[in-house]
């Protein structure tokens, strides 16, 4: 009798332990995709400020150069 109850008191953790771990998995999950559409919206900020950036950096290049072919023609 006393491994009848030992068997399950054990059973009883067992579903216990695993109820918890499930909920925890679910809160987990729930929390990740509720940030979803918010993580979504600033990666595509992110990209738009990228290419402003790279376009930046191309008009710098090009202002420089011409910088650079002014102070040839003024020293001349």
């Amino acid at each position: 009798m006393s491994k009848n109850v030992n068997i399950e008191t054990m059973k009883e953790w067992l579903t216990f332990i695993i109820a918890v771990v499930a909920c925890i998995a679910g809160i987990i999950f729930w929390v990740q995709t509720i940030n979803d559409p918010k993580f979504e919206e600033l990666d595509g900020q992110i990209t738009i400020l990228r290419e402003e950036i790279y376009k930046i950096r191309e008009d710098n290049s090009k202002i420089l150069l011409i910088v650079g072919r002014l102070e040839g023609k003024l020293e001349n």
